[in-house]
């Protein structure tokens, strides 16, 4: 499908669901998980402690996880560009 704001811009959400087709929304733990990715949530921390983590100054921590949700979008891209992207 054709990218809905540049041919530079892929928006894996919108290519991944065929732009909202899909009545589910999943995250992105369970599209890694679909295709064999690393989960970042496998590292034991997710959004939802994002807030406590930052009221105890773990900010480290915070950045680690917000690091391995980088790594797992770019795999997830070239997963995407080698195996599912359509081209006409």
């Amino acid at each position: 499908m054709p990218n809905r704001y540049n041919d530079t811009h892929t928006d894996l959400l919108d290519q991944l669901t065929f732009y909202g087709a899909s009545r589910r929304r999943f995250n992105l733990d369970m599209w890694c998980r679909a295709f064999g990715i690393k989960s970042p949530k496998e590292g034991g921390i997710t959004g939802y402690e994002v807030k406590d983590l930052f009221k105890a100054g773990r900010h480290l921590d915070i950045a680690k996880y917000c690091v391995g949700d980088l790594r797992a979008t770019k795999e997830l891209l070239t997963y995407w560009e080698n195996y599912i992207r359509f081209l006409p």
